[in-house]
């Protein structure tokens, strides 16, 4: 199903089209520059709606592809967190929302680079899952080595050599896939309790003064930038696989 850009929604909101029908039967009827004067206030309501951080948070959501089962369910906690980080700035007193909007806007940059190193990683679990398992083979290497051992002819015991090293390589590659998929799981995990930490501390800041707040911001902001940081470095060794 096809989802409505915040853009989109703006333009088709009811209240706006009757603002922009009104503009037009005004500008016929009454007076031409009221045309004008009301085509600006609707594209100040446009621009109000499409400028909507819920409306834009859920489009995202909403947009994503989905991800590999193993990471699915992480990243879908991760975007409840963001959500009910979000909510509970929404609830804040204006001040205090500016305040921590350094807070909000890093999680956002945090949930980009998880789902976009999640997609990347997606393609390798399934190439994992295609794939022979690392038990199997090391079963078929130690068919080879057996055949190669019991070989007497030097061109066959080469053209199995050949194919025992090609097979070594896919294994070592396999196992390699196998521990970045791994690596990125437990970096999820990781994540998840920061942001549970975040949500935690959010709380707490919105009992405080703004500038007592302000004072606090510094330090989440920091470890949200360590956790992207943590996932470009992974994506980085990804990328050379």
């Amino acid at each position: 199903m096809t989802t409505r850009s915040p853009l989109l929604i703006g333009l088709i909101h009811p209240l706006n089209l009757l603002v922009l029908a009104t503009s037009i039967c005004a500008g016929l009827i009454s007076a031409w520059w009221l045309f004008p004067l009301g085509l600006l206030c609707w594209l100040i309501m446009v621009a109000n709606v499409a400028r909507d951080p819920s409306l834009r948070i859920s489009h995202e959501m909403q947009r994503r592809k989905p991800l590999a089962q193993r990471f699915q369910k992480r990243f879908d906690r991760l975007e409840r967190l963001q959500v009910s980080i979000f909510n509970s700035l929404a609830s804040a007193p204006p001040t205090v929302q500016r305040a921590l909007r350094p807070i909000q806007d890093e999680i956002k940059h945090v949930i980009d680079e998880a789902y976009a190193l999640c997609r990347r990683m997606t393609t390798l679990e399934n190439y994992r899952l295609v794939t022979q398992s690392e038990s199997d083979l090391q079963e078929e290497l130690n068919e080879l080595d057996a055949i190669i051992e019991a070989s007497d002819d030097t061109l066959t015991r080469q053209e199995y050599e050949e194919s025992r090293r090609a097979l070594r390589r896919r294994a070592e590659k396999l196992a390699m896939v196998s521990t970045q998929l791994d690596r990125l799981e437990a970096q999820l995990v990781s994540l998840s309790n920061e942001m549970e930490s975040v949500m935690t501390e959010v709380v707490r800041l919105q009992g405080m003064g703004t500038e007592e707040a302000e004072g606090h911001i510094y330090d989440l902001v920091a470890n949200l930038r360590k956790e992207v940081a943590e996932l470009q470095a992974l994506e980085h060794v990804v990328v050379g696989l």
